[in-house]
C-alpha cells in the first residue's frame, strides 16, 4: 500500500474513532432514553464502529505496522 494511502487510511480510522467517542459521551448523558434522536444516535454510533473495525481489518489484510498501535482500540469497541 502506497505511503499517501496509508495516511488517509489512519486519518479516517483516527476520525472515526473520535466520532465514536463523541457518541459514546452523548448517549451516557441522555436523560430520555425512549428519545428518537437517542436511537439515531446508537444506530450511528453502531455504525461507525462498524466502520472503523472494518478499516483496521483492511490495515491487518495489508500487513501494516501501523495496526499494532490499533490493537488496544478494538478491544476498547466492544466493551
Amino acid at each position: 500500500m502506497k505511503p499517501e494511502s496509508v495516511k488517509i487510511l489512519i486519518g479516517e480510522i483516527d476520525y472515526k474513532l473520535g466520532r465514536i467517542e463523541f457518541f459514546k459521551g452523548r448517549l451516557e448523558e441522555w436523560e430520555n432514553k425512549e428519545d428518537k434522536e437517542y436511537d439515531q444516535s446508537l444506530r450511528r454510533l453502531n455504525k461507525l464502529i462498524d466502520e472503523a473495525v472494518n478499516l483496521i481489518r483492511i490495515m491487518k489484510i495489508e500487513g501494516l505496522e501501523e495496526l499494532a498501535s490499533y490493537e488496544d482500540v478494538l478491544q476498547k469497541l466492544f466493551k
